[in-house]
């Protein structure tokens, strides 16, 4: 078997067992050194009898042993079967997967945005590295950097959507129409995200770029007389890709989960929103089914971004070729 394919697998087998291992620590925070009839009351509230909790406790097999639960509990997750929720009653996948759809379609425009507006800006602040408009744009990169999402969701909304009344305030329509129903909504959210992200991105690809143009490879490269976008795109940031890449990955998993700020300061419907919710109801089912789902992308995000750096960085490709 080619060493690439192995590396490949052993990633995926990491991938997978820290997949596992999430899941454990999901299912035991939850529900461990609490008795069935802590949870039942949890659930149903205080001033519930002690028949609805034995109910209860029946309904969803709270007196069988933890282990023997959370098998089942992962083995119906793995089939498609994450539960009935607490407190509606209704099956939670079809209800988390229409709000992480919501989620994924915001992280996915903003990160459309905020990718190539941060190359372009990167790349600008490394070409004039030390010129007053390299410094003027830092200052602005670094200021915008510095601002909370909410903050910033506020000033938008206060502007876009209050003073010039361009744009609705709140996404919550979004939750009495599908997924992608009107672009609208989405569009105050996005730019949030946008700006939160935009300035971290900007300035790795500052420092790679720099980094990258003072390599012996660079320099030689110019003394061989190849021409400057060819200098540039075949060799700087070939090599500037492998730190661009992984701030990007850290990047998607701060988009859908640090959605959750901005979800909630534009009453977004979406997986973020979904969470808090379930935590404040004591829904137990939903708060496993949603850290578990939004877990699986975090992982699943960071095995694309391992596998991309060993393409761009050809020091690693060779070394598991």
């Amino acid at each position: 078997m080619p060493r690439i394919v192995k590396a490949v697998l052993r990633q995926v087998s990491i991938a997978l067992a820290t997949l596992l291992v999430l899941s454990v620590v999901t299912f035991l925070a939850v529900n461990a050194g609490r008795s069935p009839n802590d949870l039942a009351t949890q659930a149903l509230g205080p001033h519930s009898s002690a028949a609805e909790r034995t109910a209860f406790i029946h309904t969803y097999d709270l007196q069988q042993p933890i282990a023997e639960r959370y098998g089942r509990w992962l083995g119906d997750f793995a089939h498609g079967d994450w539960g009935v929720s607490y407190i509606t009653q209704r099956p939670v996948q079809p209800d988390v997967t229409v709000r992480l759809e919501r989620s994924l379609i915001l992280a996915a425009a903003s990160l459309a945005i905020a990718l190539p507006l941060s190359l372009v800006l990167g790349l600008f602040m490394a070409r004039w590295w030390g010129s007053v408009r390299e410094e003027i744009v830092g200052l602005v990169v670094i200021f915008v950097n510095a601002l909370p999402e909410f903050v910033i969701g506020t000033g938008l909304i206060i502007l876009l959507a209050v003073q010039l009344k361009w744009l609705p305030p709140n996404s919550a329509v979004l939750a009495f129409g599908g997924v992608g129903s009107s672009p609208t909504p989405y569009v105050l959210p996005v730019m949030t995200l946008v700006a939160a992200t935009t300035p971290y991105l900007a300035r790795v690809t500052r420092a790679a770029t720099r980094e990258a143009l003072a390599a012996p490879y660079a320099r030689a490269a110019v003394l061989r007389g190849l021409g400057r976008q060819r200098i540039l795109w075949d060799h700087v940031m070939r090599n500037a890709a492998v730190s661009v890449v992984n701030a990007v990955a850290i990047n998607i998993v701060y988009l859908i989960g640090g959605v959750i700020v901005v979800e909630n300061v534009f009453a977004f419907p979406g997986v973020g929103q979904a969470l808090i919710q379930a935590i404040g109801n004591n829904d137990a089912i939903t708060v496993e089914a949603v850290s578990l789902a939004m877990g699986a992308i975090f992982i699943a995000t960071s095995l694309l971004a391992d596998l991309a750096v060993i393409y761009f960085n050809p020091r690693l490709r060779r070394a598991a070729a």
